[in-house]
């Protein structure tokens, strides 16, 4: 069985529930787990992990595990469901593109304050919707512990408040999720292809086309001082182009710039910003691109959706647009920012932006 697991940091953690898995599989399945999770974002840097990651071999399961990581950045906003349920329908889409016989198996973990299912909450009770609407055979790790423990959480289920971080916590979500991914095995679950088709007839956003363009890619719509780099670590490996200090991206084309994937480290600062669209979206602004977690890490994979740093919706139309990311000469002066970043170091000796990528949209009639 071969596994796929794209997840926030619960699924990265040093002797997690992915460790207890492939632990409680062993005699049962010969599993092998790919492992392309990136922490403290959005499913929308998801959809930029499955394209980056992927080679072109087949995968038996999609592990989606990112209900922790869009709670919080999606329910402090109004409309927070719909802009959570627009990306996971891209995401999905984007799953069955690349990986059309697996199987997709959302994972639903819970953060500390929300444990107990039986209290409502918009972003879980959207996802959970979702999941049923398509039938998927969704993996409900908070319903589960929450009916064992008569919904109150046991002192040693969390380390923190949105990590399940205990031996005693992740070897029962790891037995959790062995379990129903060998039951779905033996019922030969449905693939990507039914579940995109059953997508179709439901989905409001089918008139979307993504479309994702590497950092590397773009470098012929750059001026100034750029370079193609590439980085790595045990977690991952990524290729991104460097711009410098006086560099500029202008892309001029009938799609919407949904997102900017980065590469963010202490020597990030800010980009300027200018985006413009035919139904008279105006936006200019120096944004923030220094990741909070550079502060511990050497670096951190993250994306900043460009709709929030203007409004608190991805929602709108996704017309022909002109964007220009440029890094400005002098250092500070953010104007705006993602949720988790945050403007430079003071006297960082090198200043930069490493862009991964960008996720283009387009609306068809």
């Amino acid at each position: 069985m071969k596994i796929l697991i794209i997840g926030g940091s619960n699924s990265l953690l040093k002797d997690g529930y992915v460790t207890h898995l492939a632990q409680s599989l062993q005699g049962y399945a010969e599993a092998e787990i790919i492992q392309i999770s990136v922490g403290a974002t959005t499913s929308l840097s998801a959809i930029g992990r499955l394209y980056e990651t992927y080679a072109g071999t087949p995968v038996d399961v999609v592990l989606y595990e990112y209900s922790i990581n869009d709670t919080g950045h999606f329910a402090p906003r109004p409309g927070g469901a719909d802009s959570w349920l627009f990306c996971f329908h891209l995401l999905l889409k984007a799953a069955a593109q690349l990986y059309p016989t697996a199987t997709f198996v959302p994972l639903v973990l819970a953060q500390q304050q929300h444990f107990s299912s039986a209290a409502p909450h918009p972003i879980y009770d959207a996802q959970i919707r979702a999941f049923q609407e398509l039938a998927l055979p969704v993996i409900d790790v908070r319903a589960a512990l929450s009916a064992l423990f008569l919904g109150r959480a046991p002192a040693w289920l969390y380390r923190d408040p949105a990590h399940y971080d205990t031996p005693h916590a992740t070897s029962i979500v790891g037995a959790i999720v062995a379990q129903r991914l060998l039951t779905l095995k033996a019922q030969n679950a449905e693939p990507l292809t039914a579940t995109a088709a059953r997508l179709q007839t439901v989905s409001p956003f089918t008139h979307l086309q993504a479309m994702y363009l590497p950092g590397v890619n773009l470098e012929q719509f750059t001026s100034g001082p750029v370079q193609r780099a590439h980085t790595g670590n045990r977690l991952m490996q990524l290729d991104y182009l460097r711009m410098l200090p006086g560099s500029r991206l202008e892309l001029n084309s009938e799609m919407f710039p949904l997102a900017l994937f980065l590469k963010s480290d202490p020597q990030h600062d800010a980009l300027q910003l200018e985006l413009s669209s035919d139904d008279g979206l105006v936006f200019n602004s120096r944004v923030a691109t220094r990741h909070a977690d550079t502060e511990t890490l050497p670096f951190v994979y993250s994306s900043i959706p460009l709709p929030l740093l203007w409004s608190h919706s991805l929602l709108r139309r996704y017309g022909a647009t002109r964007l220009a990311v440029s890094v400005p000469e002098q250092a500070g002066g953010a104007q705006s920012g993602f949720d988790c970043y945050a403007g430079g170091l003071p006297n960082a000796p090198e200043r930069h932006l490493d862009l991964v990528g960008v996720l283009m949209l387009v609306e068809q009639a």
